[in-house]
């Protein structure tokens, strides 16, 4: 660094040190401030630590999850991926086709905008040659693992995830399921809808908010898959009503919460980390090096300046991120209680609104330095959450409706004749807090929505 380019930086440094006094708050005040807050949410039954949620836990057999990789790795790379096949393909509003009935299917174009076209012989011949494989994957998944990261508390150092071989897994079943419809083989695929639904309980008391959103994921997949096979004729009562049980036990309004009071946790051990270390250590963590990597002028501002403003103020950030998520979290959890998500998804996007604001100011913004790191993206999370839950909740009513109509002969008039027998209540939906809307046509089908 030449003799301007320093004199630059210092003086750079001392106007920012100069500005950044004028807001930083007190350490005394701000670290009674946090502390108070803290007790005022785990009054309020919030756990803030990986020892409250019953972590670190004993590391659990990963037999199953090691039979579900090793098929997933001996399905040879296919001509045709069956992640490019579009299921529940909307025709006009509120029309689908299913891709099961079409004479020659395309695949979603690829990302150089090549469509491929496939013929249903040359499609179906890669499920045959990864035959083997996918019943190891259907046997891997009948006792689905709760977690992968059994330890919180070792952030700096956790598990790989096995994400990209659970959606592949994914990806196959549903492709092999829509073979099997096409080749009228319902069996194969009510063994392929029943592996989805375990494959999205995979992980799920997993403290990591990519964890919930690969099972959300997958059973958005799976749903899909789903509502192609029930196009199809032939089903039995039993078939359905295992199928129907199988997407009651997969909770999908619980994934959001869960995966936030999980990254809750992961922020927090962040925040003590970040504490104990140097400054030189806190920055060379942050830029993902160490504190020997060569440093360039940023760096040097990170260490000498940006480090040691967030220290003085690492009570007052940790309070910004705490609180932000604890706004997020009660929006939320109005859903639990009767409030529509639109109203639920304005609150959190006023809430990621401020956040923006103080983040996107230059005086604010390292104050609030480790919560622009730490505080997830999750408004699409959200939106992709409830988007499948209703459309779960969709899935078994229809399911419901059908096992009815085997039964009966037709369809019901409402949806409260299928209570108790075929479903314990309406389900509500999400979207208007009313129960699902149910309106019998003239042609004897039925409109759910």
């Amino acid at each position: 660094m030449n003799r301007a380019a320093r004199l630059l930086l210092i003086a750079g440094i001392l106007v920012f040190i100069v500005g950044a006094l004028l807001i930083t708050s007190p350490g005394s005040r701000s670290r009674n401030a946090l502390a108070k807050y803290k007790a005022e949410l785990r009054a309020k039954g919030e756990k803030l630590s990986a020892e409250e949620l019953g972590y670190p836990r004993p590391p659990e057999s990963s037999s199953n999850l090691d039979l579900l990789i090793s098929g997933v790795n001996r399905i040879a790379l296919a001509q045709f991926d069956p992640s490019l096949l579009e299921l529940m393909h909307f025709s006009s509003a509120g029309r689908a086709e299913p891709a099961w009935t079409q004479p020659q299917f395309q695949l979603i174009p690829t990302w150089d905008g090549k469509a491929n076209a496939a013929t249903w012989e040359s499609f179906s011949a890669q499920f045959e040659m990864a035959a083997d494989a996918l019943q190891d994957i259907r046997v891997a998944v009948r006792v689905p693992p709760r977690y992968c990261f059994n330890d919180p508390t070792n952030f700096t150092n956790p598990p790989k995830g096995p994400f990209v071989q659970l959606r592949r897994a994914a990806q196959w079943l549903a492709g092999d399921a829509i073979v099997g419809l096409h080749a009228n083989q319902l069996g194969r695929t009510h063994a392929d809808v029943h592996a989805l639904t375990q494959l999205a309980q995979f992980h799920r008391e997993d403290l990591t908010l990519v964890s919930q959103m690969i099972r959300t994921a997958i059973a958005g997949l799976g749903l899909a898959t789903t509502w192609e096979a029930l196009q199809a004729k032939g089903w039995s009562e039993e078939n359905l009503a295992t199928m129907q049980r199988d997407w009651e036990a997969v909770d999908l309004a619980e994934v959001f919460e869960k995966g936030i009071v999980g990254e809750r946790v992961f922020g927090e051990a962040y925040f003590d980390y970040m504490r104990a270390l140097a400054p030189r250590q806190r920055a060379a963590s942050f830029r993902g090096g160490n504190a020997s990597s060569p440093r360039s002028a940023a760096d040097f501002f990170t260490e000498l300046v940006v480090m040691p403003l967030w220290a003085a103020n690492s009570e007052a950030d940790e309070m910004f991120y705490l609180r932000h998520l604890q706004t997020s979290l009660d929006a939320f959890r109005q859903l639990q209680r009767g409030t529509p998500w639109p109203v639920v998804s304005q609150q959190l996007n006023t809430n990621i609104a401020g956040i923006s604001a103080v983040l996107s100011n230059p005086l604010t913004r390292y104050r609030y330095f480790m919560s622009g790191v730490a505080l997830p993206n999750y408004m699409r999370a959200g939106s992709t959450c409830i988007r499948n839950e209703t459309q779960r909740r969709l899935t078994v009513t229809a399911i419901a409706l059908e096992r009815f109509r085997l039964r009966d002969g037709e369809f019901p008039t409402e949806l409260d004749a299928l209570v108790p027998q075929f479903l314990s209540a309406v389900p509500i939906d999400p979207m208007s807090a009313k129960p699902l809307r149910y309106q019998l046509n003239g042609d004897g089908s039925f409109t759910l929505y």
